[in-house]
């Protein structure tokens, strides 16, 4: 029961506090009567108790590694490829008000860059630098509207498989009457 008084008091002191603290990490938006009103960086602020709200998100480099993908080159060969992309964001609006999963946003455009990149190339040509470098652009170019930077992509594991689909059930052994 006091923690519950304890909680209640604490919720209502953080809508009253006329103040408020961006870490050096962090930036941050102002909403103002639920509507965008000002961008924040790290700092001190004022905001109008009741009516501003502040939403905040760490913007420090960090890295994600994605799953591994099944393609298939240009020239009909399937390959396995595992890359980690290297990312901060860089402006806090776009990513906090107009997107809702940042990292299946992130993980999904850097996903098709890659299936885009690979699906046009040989597969010669995939030990080249170049390719990441297309990648990174391909992906740079769509979520650079969502406020991240891409810093790079890295693959980390590529290689030439055999692929086995299954389609339904495998076929089982059936004993014949006689």
């Amino acid at each position: 029961m006091f923690e519950k008084l304890i909680d209640v008091v604490l919720q209502g002191w953080s809508i009253l506090k006329p103040g408020f603290i961006v870490l050096a990490y962090e930036s941050g938006v102002v909403l103002r009567l639920g509507k965008f009103h000002r961008t924040v960086d790290p700092g001190f602020h004022l905001k109008w108790p009741f009516v501003e709200t502040v939403l905040t998100t760490t913007t420090v480099i960090t890295t994600m590694e994605l799953r591994p993908q099944t393609l298939t080159t240009a020239d009909n060969k399937s390959v396995v490829v595992t890359a980690i992309v290297k990312y901060q964001i860089r402006d806090a609006k776009p990513f906090l008000l107009e997107i809702w999963d940042s990292v299946d946003v992130l993980k999904d455009v850097t996903m098709g860059a890659i299936r885009q990149t690979i699906g046009r190339l040989p597969y010669e040509a995939l030990s080249s630098p170049d390719v990441e470098l297309q990648v990174l652009e391909l992906a740079r170019k769509e979520v650079n509207q969502f406020g991240f930077k891409i810093h790079r992509v890295t693959f980390v594991d590529l290689g030439q498989i055999r692929s086995f689909r299954f389609i339904g059930e495998l076929p089982t052994h059936q004993p014949q009457k006689t």
